[in-house]
């Protein structure tokens, strides 16, 4: 039996993900809004209507399951008006949000840490890139705003953060990549792939048909070998993905745009945006 295997028996969940009230909402137009007014949705409110539809339908099959999403909510300054108008905006549209948090910028990483965050979201790659380095799970939280989505999450894993080996990862230098962003990736393997084993626990509890949990892999810069090689490291974590893209040095643009993922797990991979 594999580590990824023992690791899933003995896992009780939930999975403990965090995002930023700015990608939730549009704080912005609180200058413009009414005391009545909900805030415009953000980025992160079709990805909160997805993991609930997610939730849901594993309850349906198993009122006892507990690997469900629990989603947290973090702001690193705001104003007591933001925080007021924010939780009313949260209980408006109906979002199941387990916790607030509000923190000093300096504690980002340690209210993560704390609150045993398995997957940070962010637009902000600079944040991602911090809870990386420190061992934190995260990854990109896309531009996703088509209503059509709200029935369905949908991750896409980097492949060539998967599949390459350490020393194939050291060559993207060639690229233009710098050592810190090397870096980065290696470190995006490791924290990756005890969210893969979670989700792929999740996505077996589905069939193959009407899922409300879609998983791919995107290889951007790799060869199918490097590919293939990640399909065959997902499969050893317990993931068998539903759609697989190997793009050999083709614009990620185009496949985004089609699949529309909530989360982009690019490893620091700036040329998949």
């Amino acid at each position: 039996m594999t580590v990824s295997h023992l690791f899933m028996q003995n896992y009780t969940g939930p999975l403990m993900i965090a995002l930023q009230y700015n990608d939730l909402f549009d704080l912005d137009s609180i200058s413009t809004s009414t005391d009545t007014d909900a805030l415009p949705n953000g980025r992160a409110f079709t990805f909160i209507k997805a993991v609930q539809t997610v939730n849901e339908r594993l309850v349906e099959q198993n009122k006892s399951d507990c690997l469900l999403f629990e989603v947290i909510l973090i702001s690193k300054e705001c104003s007591e008006e933001i925080k007021m108008k924010v939780d009313e905006s949260v209980k408006h549209y109906g979002l199941e949000i387990g916790k607030f948090f509000f923190c000093k910028k300096e504690e980002l990483i340690n209210t993560l840490q704390s609150n045993k965050v398995k997957l940070f979201l962010s637009t902000e790659r600079d944040d991602v890139y911090e809870a990386l380095h420190t061992g934190i799970p995260a990854a990109l939280l896309y531009d996703q705003a088509d209503d059509h989505v709200l029935n369905q999450l949908k991750v896409i894993f980097s492949g060539d953060v998967i599949g390459f080996s350490e020393d194939s990862l050291d060559g993207l230098s060639e690229f233009g990549f710098s050592e810190t962003q090397i870096e980065t990736i290696k470190t995006a393997k490791i924290c990756m792939k005890e969210f893969a084993v979670l989700i792929g626990q999740m996505r077996r509890r589905f069939g193959q048909e009407n899922s409300p949990l879609c998983t791919c892999v995107l290889t951007s810069w790799g060869s199918r070998n490097v590919c293939a090689s990640a399909l065959k490291t997902l499969r050893e974590w317990g993931l068998d993905v539903d759609e697989a893209f190997c793009l050999a040095g083709a614009p990620c643009s185009p496949i985004l745009a089609v699949v529309k993922p909530h989360i982009l797990w690019d490893g620091g991979l700036l040329n998949m945006s």
